[in-house]
């Protein structure tokens, strides 16, 4: 038993042996026809040749190689996929390169990451061209500007015939118009606008914002669809109130801002900008709401066509991109928010100093964008969605929308008629400030100065008892409008010429100018015996005191002349009556569109 039991043993590790050496025999045939169909049926015969080789010599095992080699000779190998996507990627770049150029323009001298960020555009596509747009020459220099290479002979970057390149926006008499603007200096259909600090991690994002920019809209394709329609339910008879469809037409050119992926869903990123010329104001609309957007309020970059630049009228100046937004508002131009995101480089602007720095650049940014588009207000409206915050806050308005409670928070600023500048409406010239022949109203910085005068009187004479009334064209826009005109620059209070020995400010100013406490300048005009009150000695918008004198059946002016001087019945002055105007009440003749009928103001 026990002979048996070794017999079966020693009959069960031989076929053991005999399967192992069977699948290890298949595992060798498999890698050898791997490796002989990386070489081809030529390589495979002059390999053979070389080593002296034959059919015969190499037996059996050689052959079954060789057979194995012909049936694996369909599938694609190891090599060649690899010699298949480096061409893919070469053809995307090549693609690329020719598509877009990439610009690096909203950066700041003391915290940047330009250097990374431009390391990872040129290392994932070599050879793309990389513009640097600076107002001016940063110094000290950035890191950018020193060298890139490893060895010890350093090179600049921006070397020439390079594919980065730096342009600075200052004037230099030097250079020639075609090295002044690096707009025309891009040879691409496309522009991409790259924030400070971005690293690219693939083709594919790029490659998809092109398809992007250059196919129509959801939008647009339901509405042709929709058109379609009609027509053929009205018998392809055109519809006055639809466009005609053009197969072949273009699609609307649109700019494509891509977010980043560090933004805060939180935060509100959409804003409308609403510029009003005549009224020399621009306003601000930020929400939640992201369709038909204006601008993007939070870090992304932007792709626009290389063409809508050109048409642009200074599209690269500070503040980027803000002024860039406002120009493609006046262009009419669609914005379109990708949902994708570019990854995030470096944090940026983490000290208390740099942040500081920053925010009294942008100031100064903007308040050079308000004086060459000579915005003198600027609205801000936010809306809050966020309901458990609303009972804290101090609301000027709220409404109903989607069954949530919306505020609006309103910031006015002006700029422009300060205490120490002068007047925004300068020398008036026939009654015509100069502002009227560029089709514009009053400064609104100005009227909003000129009713703070007029409050300041009026103040003044109540408190002090001098029988005052609101004359000539102030006092029709009181009638017809309860507030100042649009062009008004000046408001008539006419007094009785008895009353001013009650007013200290008038006593002083008879002799010499005065300046109150409040910084109002009063003083006695030059060309007549009345009396100006200016909201500063330097800047000279004012509110006009005409002195009359009642004595008698008709009110007479004392001592000034010209077309507001003109006499009246003593009747339209008993008894006084009062309008409201600016907010307040105040006193008025009886009569009063007789009253102004008699001083010829229609």
């Amino acid at each position: 038993m026990r002979m048996k039991y070794g017999k079966l043993l020693i009959v069960f590790m031989i076929c053991f042996n005999l399967v192992v050496f069977y699948y290890s025999w298949r595992y060798i045939l498999a890698n050898t026809s791997f490796l002989g169909d990386s070489f081809g049926a030529s390589d495979q015969g002059d390999f053979d040749e070389q080593h002296g080789y034959s059919l015969g010599e190499r037996g059996l095992s050689s052959e079954a190689m060789r057979l194995s080699v012909l049936r694996d000779r369909g599938r694609p190998t190891r090599q060649t996929k690899l010699s298949r996507i480096q061409e893919r990627i070469e053809n995307t770049n090549k693609f690329l390169r020719k598509s877009i150029t990439v610009i690096f323009r909203d950066f700041y001298d003391f915290d940047n990451d330009l250097m990374q960020s431009i390391a990872s555009v040129t290392n994932l596509i070599p050879n793309i061209q990389v513009f640097v747009i600076s107002p001016e020459i940063p110094y000290p220099p950035l890191d950018v500007f020193l060298s890139t290479s490893q060895t010890s002979n350093q090179t600049s970057w921006f070397e020439k015939d390079s594919n980065v390149r730096f342009f600075s926006l200052s004037y230099d008499v030097t250079k020639s118009l075609q090295d002044t603007l690096p707009i025309l200096q891009i040879k691409t259909k496309y522009t991409l606008f790259l924030p400070d600090s971005v690293r690219l991690n693939g083709r594919a994002l790029l490659t998809r914002i092109l398809k992007e920019i250059t196919s129509p809209s959801q939008n647009d394709l339901l509405l042709h669809q929709h058109q379609n329609l009609l027509l053929k339910q009205n018998n392809q008879a055109p519809l006055p109130n639809l466009p005609p469809i053009d197969p072949n037409a273009e699609p609307q050119r649109k700019i494509l801002a891509i977010p980043f992926a560090s933004n805060q869903k939180s935060i509100a990123n959409c804003c409308h900008l609403q510029l009003d010329l005549p009224n020399w104001t621009l306003e601000y609309v930020t929400g939640n709401e992201t369709d038909n957007c204006d601008m993007y309020k939070q870090k992304h970059a932007i792709l626009v066509e290389t063409e809508l630049l050109r048409e642009m009228a200074d599209a690269l100046s500070d503040p980027f991109p803000e002024l860039f937004y406002i120009q493609s508002k006046l262009a009419n131009v669609k914005k379109v928010l990708l949902n994708a995101s570019f990854q995030d480089g470096k944090k940026l602007f983490t000290s208390y100093h740099t942040k500081t720095k920053r925010r009294n650049a942008r100031k100064e940014q903007f308040k050079t964008l308000y004086r060459k588009l000579q915005i003198k207000k600027v609205v801000r409206k936010n809306y809050l969605y966020d309901k458990s915050k609303l009972g804290k806050r101090k609301l000027i308005k709220s409404f109903e929308h989607n069954n949530q409670t919306i505020s609006l928070l309103t910031e006015i600023t002006f700029y422009g008629c300060e205490k120490q500048t002068k007047s925004c409406i300068g020398q008036v010239y026939n009654s015509q400030p100069f502002y009227v022949y560029l089709g514009r109203h009053t400064p609104p910085c100005c009227l909003d100065k000129l009713k703070a005068i007029f409050r300041h009187v009026v103040d003044e004479f109540e408190n002090v008892g001098i029988r005052y009334w609101l004359d000539n064209y102030a006092l029709k826009n009181a009638i017809e409008l309860k507030s100042l005109s649009p062009d008004a620059y000046e408001i008539d209070l006419s007094f009785n010429s008895d009353d001013i020995q009650r007013s200290v400010a008038m006593k002083k100013a008879l002799t010499r100018p005065f300046t109150d406490g409040d910084g109002f300048h009063w003083l006695k005009a030059t060309d007549g015996h009345y009396f100006r009150v200016q909201y500063s000695k330097v800047n000279q918008i004012a509110v006009n005191l005409l002195p009359f004198d009642l004595s008698g059946e008709s009110v007479r002016p004392n001592g000034f002349y010209g077309w507001k001087a003109k006499k009246f019945s003593v009747e339209f002055l008993h008894p006084m009556s009062t309008v409201l105007f600016l907010g307040k009440p105040v006193m008025c003749p009886n009569n009063v569109m007789e009253y102004l009928e008699t001083k010829s103001i229609k």
